[in-house]
């Protein structure tokens, strides 16, 4: 699976103006640092953490095309609703390497 649908990306450049599109694309990078950060956090409730962010993912993800992290947010989002826990390390290193990568390439987009 793709990190980044292109055309998604497309479509909202077309939307808003190519001129925003780097404003906003910024705005969801420093959400996905930050995302980062707190799950990072020592004293933080991993598992509430994972739902929480796992459901504004879902929406912000596919507005900008991160397709990856959209899915995954939807994966976890669905299990946090089914009353399954995410405070494996596992579930948390999933959601750190993927908010990484999907910063670095969305970095490399602006780059272009």
């Amino acid at each position: 699976m793709d990190i980044i649908n292109h055309q998604q990306v497309e479509r909202l450049k077309q939307e808003i103006g190519a001129d925003n599109l780097p404003v906003l694309l910024g705005i969801f990078l420093t959400e996905l640092n930050q995302y980062a950060e707190k799950l990072n956090l020592p004293d933080n409730d991993q598992d509430s953490y994972l739902k929480e962010i796992s459901h504004a993912l879902k929406s912000s993800a596919a507005s900008f095309g991160a397709e990856a992290l959209r899915n995954l947010a939807i994966d976890y989002d669905s299990a946090g609703k089914s009353g399954l826990m995410l405070a494996s390390p596992e579930h948390k290193q999933k959601m750190l390497d993927l908010l990484q990568i999907t910063h670095q390439q969305y970095e490399f987009l602006l780059a272009e």
